[in-house]
């Protein structure tokens, strides 16, 4: 590399290090909503690093400062363990927003292969079989360098059919950007393995962070603030992609007694309750299907099954979700919930038919609750 690349280096790692900068003073990561968007704020971090390494050990190489060869080593060192950190926390950002929760076995699997490629760079401290920083600080790659390059492969495939497993299963609409995330860095990776002469990897991987924030943003329009599930305009704005599901679940649930509980505990008790019912269901529907807040403490649910028994099992897993938090909880009331649903082809029946179908049927449970219930009785009285 000589001077005049040099300087392109610089401007391309600038240009990744402002638009993490971007990302980063959006204080986007700082919405408590899930863990998604920490990962998102340390994916940025990462990379934010990384532009700025490379850039110092690109220097050092080219000006031959050999008084810093530690430094350019623990420089490219940190740019193969970067590239160990920021595939993993891809495939968690992905399982995060389609599953809500990693699985063991994909953390299990993080964490074994992780301590492989650690072990591997510790080798090299002594077997210089990764990479190689002569007496020059010139960098050269290792006879087993590949083996890096494979592990950030391996995860962004990883991440990419946990992405396509979770959109089968659930059946609906997601604004997981993953294919705009993993082309700006595959293409950036084929040019840096073609071309050793640039440096344009951290940049292709500002880039993808850059495209997933911004979908990611696009996506609150369609969130509720208050409990994160998607809102009213998410059912109207995707309605015309439930044709292609063929047959499915519509539910439609309503909190009991919530305006007895606004109204003698105040609206932040509402809210509480609102909050907690929004837990149990998405803790129930997980990546089966999507919730909606319809509107005030009005629900609904798309789950992607055409059987009575999964659905009623979904039923009964939100009640019993519901049982185990008001046995915990130290509101001096209770929270309970009426659920109608129905099968329907939406080929066959328009949205507001269907609302109208799913609506009676809650009624009827809401009716049937009230009958055995007092709907102002709460655990005080």
């Amino acid at each position: 590399m000589d001077i005049k690349n040099i300087q392109e280096v610089y401007i391309v790692d600038l240009l990744g290090v402002m638009l993490m900068i971007g990302v980063l003073a959006s204080r986007y990561h700082g919405s408590s909503r899930n863990r998604c968007n920490r990962y998102l704020f340390w994916l940025s971090v990462v990379i934010t690093i990384s532009c700025i390494t490379d850039t110092i050990v690109n220097s050092l190489g080219v000006y031959e400062i050999t008084a810093y060869r530690f430094v350019a080593y623990i420089g490219y060192f940190w740019l193969y363990f970067s590239m160990m950190i920021i595939g993993p926390l891809w495939v968690l950002i992905i399982e995060q927003h389609i599953n809500q929760n990693p699985s063991k076995l994909l953390k299990s699997l993080i964490n074994y292969i992780s301590l492989i490629g650690v072990a591997g760079l510790v080798i090299n401290l002594f077997i210089p079989v990764i990479f190689i920083i002569d007496s020059s600080c010139k960098y050269y790659r290792g006879q087993y360098f590949w083996l890096y390059i494979g592990y950030a492969l391996f995860f962004f495939f990883i991440g990419i059919l946990v992405y396509v497993r979770g959109i089968r299963h659930s059946g609906f609409k997601t604004f997981f950007p993953v294919f705009q995330f993993f082309f700006p860095i595959i293409i950036s990776l084929v040019l840096q393995l073609l071309f050793t002469e640039i440096s344009i990897i951290w940049s292709g991987c500002a880039v993808s962070v850059v495209l997933m924030f911004i979908n990611l943003q696009n996506e609150n329009i369609c969130i509720d603030k208050l409990t994160g599930l998607y809102n009213r305009y998410y059912l109207d704005r995707f309605s015309h992609c439930f044709e292609k599901l063929g047959s499915f679940c519509f539910m439609m649930m309503d909190i009991n007694g919530f305006k007895h509980i606004n109204d003698k505990y105040g609206h932040s008790e509402g809210d509480n309750a609102l909050l907690m019912v929004a837990d149990a269901v998405r803790t129930c529907v997980g990546s089966s299907g999507s919730v909606i807040r319809y509107s005030g403490d009005e629900f609904i649910i798309l789950l992607n099954t055409s059987e009575s028994v999964v659905a009623d099992k979904c039923i009964e897993g939100i009640n019993k979700n519901l049982e185990n938090a008001n046995k915990f909880s130290k509101h001096p009331y209770d929270v309970s919930v009426s659920i109608g649903y129905d099968f329907f082809d939406m080929k066959q029946i328009e949205l507001d038919k269907l609302l109208e179908v799913i609506e009676g049927k809650m009624h009827e449970e809401k009716r049937k609750y009230y009958m055995a219930h007092d709907r102002r009785k709460n655990r005080v009285e």
